[in-house]
């Protein structure tokens, strides 16, 4: 059998902007229908010229900034990454991931005296019905931390500038994010700060507020506000309001984090999960927002007066600069709402800081992180390693730098094989914590679209605990994308998958329509840190093995991505029959075809259009369906050369045919198939 494949080369953004389509039953709540109303329909879609981003895609919680310090897309499109969790913020097959994050932003709210004497309420506040109120955009740029040549070049680096002239502030906000993985791949499971080294479920921010002026600042307020919905932010969203009434905000004692959660059942308003969110990828997940040093005082001393967890419904948006600031201050009285935990409904959020003075040139610095986790457990983890990573001043354990993947590509007997390299100069790199070379051997890891696995399947084997077994127990099964989750295929030393710096491997375990993705991990040994105690054996991760590709804003930025997809595909066939003679005669294959076998193996998710193959049709056959009373059912003329012609099950007359016997002609040879629905 001779068998070539096409490669998808790259994934496809995610994401659509719908001009068109927002109309007053697309608003979320009476405020947005409001908005709508009052015009603000065409500023919140259309781009700021001045709107740069910044981007943190090289670990499981994928995020962006723009320039005037709004956290994700404020068009609410999902074409920019907003906490978007676990990984990727790419589609195959028509399916999106889910991006949690519309409009949200930074409130920095403070009083200033006038040039009358008086004091007024000063903000440069964003992730509104507009860009920004007050704040005018600076530079954005972003990289690595180290080179090429260094044992791992992590961590990513991006920073924000911005100002806010009213106050005479400057702000500047560096971030940082690591792909560490910890001992192995997992795809809920974050890793216990205590047992492993897993880094890559937050990203670490720092915010220097400075005051360039000749007049203090008092009773300065910084906070973090998000509107996350998981429906109105993924690719073809379904507009039902239940999508939206289901959000949950809550607080944790334990790690002080503000989290979100979505409940996203679509005829249900309660709290479950997600379960019937198939192929978004949601599957109780909780993303927040958690303190790590605020202008000086570490968490570890932090109380619960410094932090204001508040959360609130549309209706209820502050529309002054003074309300804003009476809500974002209310946990420095204990009024705020760490004690009060709503009903599932449609709901804001925001986690803030304060209040502080800022006196005339001097710089207030507040450090937190973004954390993302399946579960409460999970949210706690990310939240430790986050404080850790700062403890440690960011010098964390390292992984050896990742494979860089050349190919991935069909043999010729129908196998799917994987070159990478890895250099002399990589294999003989120095951890600088260990002190020592301590490169072991590759990893390769694979995922595929189908089956559909079970999201409480995933959850036993990775030690998850979920809060709603029921719902998560009786849930859908979603299929397997570009972030995950991924398999371990083959495991072993460099000599295990070749010689020198070049090596590969063959996935025998592959099937025609079926889309795949790879990817290798180099390890290493471990051993002793004078700064990290004992460290276990680390890898690398999937977003470092691919060459980076453009930015989603247009930009020209280069940002690391996810695998590319594979499809085993068949363009040129050659058969034999059961006694291993070139064959020539028409068949039909899958036959029957039946829908529960081809949606588990052959779902939505695969771009082939695989439902039945006509195979050993010759160049101008012409191909007839008919039902079982001698109507003409399709018929198609089009077939340009030898080799396979599919059928997707559509009529003449564009409807999907029902369960049935059909006849069929192909030039002059004539057969029956069967269709299961």
């Amino acid at each position: 059998m001779k068998i070539v494949i096409n490669q998808i080369s790259r994934m496809a953004i995610a994401g659509i902007v719908m001009f068109g389509l927002v109309a007053e039953l697309g608003a979320k709540d009476r405020l947005d229908i409001l908005k709508l109303r009052q015009g603000y329909l065409f500023k919140e879609f259309h781009p700021v010229l001045d709107q740069t981003y910044v981007f943190h895609t090289n670990n499981n919680l994928w995020m962006g900034w723009d320039s005037y310090g709004n956290t994700g897309d404020q068009t609410c499109s999902a074409i920019i990454p907003g906490w978007v969790y676990p990984g990727c913020f790419t589609t195959e097959g028509g399916k999106g991931f889910l991006n949690y994050n519309c409009r949200a932003g930074y409130w920095i709210v403070g009083k200033q005296l006038d040039a009358e004497g008086v004091n007024q309420f000063v903000e440069g506040t964003t992730g509104e019905y507009v860009v920004t109120r007050g704040t005018t955009p600076g530079s954005t740029s972003q990289g690595w931390a180290g080179t090429d040549t260094d044992y791992n070049k992590e961590p990513w680096v991006s920073t924000s500038e911005w100002s806010i002239p009213t106050m005479s502030v400057k702000v500047k906000a560096t971030r940082r994010s690591w792909s560490f993985p910890g001992t192995k791949n997992t795809y809920f499971k974050v890793g216990s700060p205590t047992s492993d080294y897993d880094f890559n479920d937050f990203v670490l921010e720092e915010v220097e507020l400075v005051n360039t002026g000749t007049v203090a600042v008092t009773d300065l307020i910084m906070g973090g506000k998000a509107d996350h919905d998981a429906a109105w932010n993924v690719p073809f969203p379904d507009w039902d309001y239940p999508f939206w009434t289901d959000d949950i905000v809550d607080y944790d004692d334990v790690s002080m984090a503000t989290h979100f959660l979505d409940g996203d059942r679509q005829s249900s308003a309660a709290n479950d999960f997600g379960i019937d969110d198939d192929g978004r990828d949601y599957r109780g997940v909780r993303i927040g927002q958690v303190a790590v040093n605020l202008n000086g005082k570490n968490h570890d001393a932090l109380t619960a007066t410094d932090i204001t967890h508040m959360w609130w419904t549309g209706d209820e948006d502050p529309q002054t600069a003074s309300a804003r600031h009476a809500m974002a201050s209310l946990g420095f009285s204990g009024g705020d709402k760490k004690a009060v935990n709503p009903s599932p409904q449609d709901m804001r959020y925001l986690q803030a800081y304060g209040p502080f003075t800022l006196a005339a040139g001097d710089t207030v610095k507040l450090s937190f992180a973004v954390i993302a986790g399946s579960g409460m457990d999970n949210v706690r983890n990310a939240a430790a390693a986050a404080k850790k990573a700062y403890d440690w001043k960011y010098n964390l354990p390292k992984p050896p730098s990742a494979p860089s993947v050349t190919s991935v590509a069909t043999t010729a007997t129908g196998y799917v094989k994987i070159d990478w390299t890895y250099t002399a100069a990589q294999q003989a790199a120095v951890d600088p914590d260990i002190g020592s070379a301590d490169f072991a051997g590759f990893r390769v890891y694979r995922t595929v679209a189908a089956p559909a696995s079970k999201t409480a399947d995933i959850f036993t084997a990775e030690g998850v605990t979920a809060e709603d077994t029921e719902a998560l127990a009786n849930g859908a099964d979603f299929p397997g994308h570009a972030a995950g989750p991924y398999k371990l295929l083959k495991e072993g030393g460099a000599s295990t998958f070749g010689s020198g710096e070049s090596f590969s491997y063959t996935d025998e375990k592959v099937a025609v329509g079926l889309m795949y993705w790879y990817y290798v991990a180099a390890y290493d040994n471990g051993g002793t840190s004078a700064t990290h105690g004992t460290v276990p054996s680390l890898e690398s991760f999937y977003t470092m093995c691919y060459p980076m590709v453009a930015a989603p804003d247009g930009s020209g930025n280069m940002i690391p991505t996810a695998p590319a997809a594979t499809v085993v595909a068949l363009e040129e066939l050659e058969y034999t029959d059961i006694n291993k003679k070139k064959s020539t005669d028409v068949f039909v294959s899958p036959n029957p075809w039946r829908l529960s076998i081809m949606s588990k193996y052959h779902g939505s998710d695969s771009p082939t259009g695989y439902f039945m193959r006509f195979y050993n049709v010759k160049s101008g056959d012409i191909v007839r369906i008919y039902d079982v009373t001698g109507n003409l059912v399709y018929e198609s003329d089009e077939v340009a050369a030898n080799g396979s012609w599919d059928w997707n099950l559509v009529s003449r007359t564009r409807n999907q045919v029902s369960t049935g016997v059909y006849f069929w002609k192909v030039g002059d040879t004539t057969g029956k198939l069967a269709v299961i629905r």
